[in-house]
């Protein structure tokens, strides 16, 4: 009965050092994964001065950050659909990985869609960004995630920013920077 106790054991932990414990593979149905709380943001401030920015529209850019499966400096296309309504704002988000889908933990986990609620008060937006598990759009669906940023001196053409959070499987994501500008507007 030991040699099977044994190579239960060592299956197990072969299964856990390779599900994306080091971000070259991706995890398959038979690894196992830690999955966390859902994950809260802090609560958003109190707007101290009028918005002088109106973020309504699609705005696209690039989040660049550190996480310990995904490297330093991975980056992120992003794509924000906003709407504002005095110093309000909410809309929809998606990041797509730079790596093409299923070959690196951060083409998966990086490649999904979610929601932005901020605030802009002046030229500064705080935001909350929240990447519910969604089996139906999301490559990891077990996985929430949620970041929290804030973007100073803002214009109608250029929000850039820093941003932290976590992913509920991946861990922390730290030391991100986000840089976005207005969508491309179609020709005639």
């Amino acid at each position: 009965m030991k040699p099977v106790l044994t190579i239960m054991i060592a299956t197990a932990f072969a299964a856990l050092t390779v599900a994306c414990g080091a971000g070259s593979s991706m995890p398959d149905a038979s690894s196992t994964t830690t999955v966390r709380p859902p994950l809260q943001p802090a609560p958003l401030p109190t707007p101290t001065e009028p918005p002088a920015v109106d973020l309504s529209g699609t705005w696209t850019g690039n989040g660049v950050d550190s996480n310990i499966n995904t490297g330093a400096n991975a980056t992120t296309v992003v794509t924000w659909t906003l709407t504002q309504s005095g110093a309000s704002v909410s809309g929809t988000v998606k990041t797509q990985s730079l790596d093409p889908l299923g070959t690196t933990c951060h083409s998966c986990h990086r490649s999904r869609t979610g929601t932005l609620s901020g605030i802009v008060s002046g030229t500064t937006l705080t935001w909350n960004l929240l990447f519910p598990t969604d089996p139906a759009n999301d490559p990891t669906p077990v996985c929430g995630a949620m970041l929290e940023g804030t973007a100073k001196d803002m214009t109608a053409s250029s929000v850039s920013g820093i941003y932290a959070g976590e992913d509920a499987c991946e861990g922390l994501i730290q030391s991100g920077t986000v840089t976005m500008a207005p969508a491309p507007q179609p020709g005639p």
